[in-house]
Parts: structure tokens; C-alpha cells; sequence
């Protein structure tokens, strides 16, 4: 019998290349997640197909994108961890901003999300997490249990990124999560230097096969080619990972180690 993986795509709406190739893997069946960047100017055009793809839709929270403009002074994932961690921003500020999106995204899906996580993984930071589930919790009160929440924790060793990425606040979200009744992820891969010479087939065998849990997630950033102003620092990964999962060897690669993709469970 194969067993189910969460598979997320980042950064949707970012722009009409990388929304076109989240909606062909989805409707091939292999995306089974979309994150979607709400603060983007393309956001309400965008919303149309997503709320009809045959996928979760969730809120790529935003604090660090050029969509994000000047919520913070210093809005580069860096300087936000720094602030984070040193405890000087404004918690009210923060959950006034997440209540803000949270909003976009409900006018456009005419629903709650079904999970949150963030873009950069903001969501892990101090004071940010703390932030997040308030806002679910005094916007949705006991319904706010329904909304999942990405962890990005990975459960064996998986490169020293993807363990830089959890010690900025994972385990501690984990635990917030858990006492306040949010569903998780129960493994997390993905995580790579976004380098154009990847082994995506070597990458995506060890990180399939080693999962664990019955709700692992694998996140991924796809785009289809074409016209691109060229602020994404990541684009040419983008084109060869959307390649990669629109691939036959990907497929066969799912096959063998019967892996299905699936959505995230309901709650």
C-alpha cells in the first residue's frame, strides 16, 4: 500500500510563470499543496484557478518578500531573524499584519486556509509563531484546530541548511502548536542550495525514502519558462524542479518506493 506525502508548492502567485506550473503539476497530480503569497499585486487575479485546483490551499505568511514593501524597516529574512530573536518587534504589530492576510486570503478563497506557513519560514521565528496562533485563535476561535501548520523540523539529518532552518524556531512552534491543538506535518524535506547543477532525482530518492510519519511534507519552488524580470534569485532552480516532477522518472521514482501524493488530511 503506498503511503501519502504532503507535496507543497511555495510561493504562489509570485508571478503568471510560477502559478502556471503549480496548477499543471496539481492537475497532473503531483502538487498536493499550494502556498499562496497573497501581499502580490497578481494575488486577486490569481485566486480564481487556485480555489479551483485539486490541492490544499494554505497562507505563505510574508514579513520578507519586495510584496511586503515596508511592514518592517529591515525586511530581509536576516535582519528579521536578528530582531526576532532579540525581541524587539512589536508582537500586537505583528499580529495585526497576520489578521491583514489572513483577510486577503479569505475575500479571494471564500474560506479558511487550510494550513499556514511562511515564506522564507517566518513563521518559526519568535514572537512571530506566538503572533500567528493568536491571530487564528482570536479570529477563528475553536475552528482555528482546522487549520494545519508547517513544520520544518526534519526528523533525521537532512543537510546543515535544513537543520539551520529548524533551530530558528521549530521545535519550540512544534510544541506551541501541539498544546493549542494545530495539526503538523510529521516530517519536512526539501531544503537544498537552490543551486542549477542539483541531482533532483538523488535529492527527492533519499528524501522520499527516508520519510517518516503518516504526514510528511516535501516543499518545492517551480516555475514554468518564460518572460521574467528578473528580481527571483532562485528562477533557474524554479524551471529545473518543475521539470523534475513533471518528469516520467518521477513518477516512476513514486512508483517504486509507493509513494502517493496527497493532500493535506481534513480536520
Amino acid at each position: 500500500m503506498a503511503e501519502g506525502v504532503i507535496i507543497n508548492a511555495d510561493d504562489y502567485a509570485m508571478d503568471a510563470c510560477v502559478d502556471a506550473a503549480i496548477l499543471k503539476l496539481a492537475d497532473d497530480g503531483v502538487v498536493t499543496a499550494a502556498s499562496a503569497m497573497v501581499l502580490s499585486p497578481s494575488w486577486p487575479e490569481a485566486a480564481e484557478p487556485l480555489a479551483d485546483a485539486p490541492l490544499s490551499r494554505g497562507l505563505h505568511l510574508d514579513f520578507t518578500s519586495p510584496f511586503a514593501g515596508d511592514i518592517f524597516p529591515q525586511q530581509t529574512i536576516t535582519g528579521l531573524t536578528i530582531r526576532t530573536h532579540s525581541g524587539v518587534l512589536d508582537r500586537k504589530l505583528l499580529q495585526k499584519e497576520i489578521g491583514r492576510q489572513l483577510s486577503l486570503f479569505e475575500i479571494r478563497m471564500k474560506a479558511l486556509p487550510d494550513f499556514v506557513d511562511g515564506h522564507q519560514h517566518c513563521h518559526l521565528l519568535p514572537f512571530v509563531r506566538e503572533a500567528l496562533l493568536d491571530a487564528l485563535a482570536e479570529r477563528y476561535g475553536a475552528d482555528a484546530r482546522r487549520i494545519s501548520l508547517r513544520n520544518c523540523a526534519s526528523r533525521r539529518w537532512r543537510g546543515l541548511k535544513a537543520a539551520i532552518i529548524a533551530r530558528t524556531g521549530a521545535f519550540r512552534l512544534e510544541e506551541l502548536a501541539r498544546e493549542r491543538g494545530h495539526p503538523m506535518n510529521t516530517d519536512f524535506a526539501g531544503v537544498y542550495d537552490f543551486n542549477e547543477d542539483a541531482d533532483f532525482e538523488a535529492f527527492w530518492a533519499d528524501w522520499l525514502a527516508g520519510l517518516q510519519g503518516d504526514t510528511p511534507l516535501v516543499m518545492c519552488h517551480v516555475a514554468e519558462r518564460g518572460g521574467h524580470d528578473g528580481s527571483d534569485p532562485i528562477r533557474g532552480a524554479r524551471y529545473l524542479e518543475y521539470d523534475w516532477l513533471g518528469s516520467a522518472k518521477f513518477k516512476e521514482l513514486t512508483q517504486r518506493l509507493s509513494k502517493k501524493p496527497e493532500r493535506w488530511p481534513r480536520v
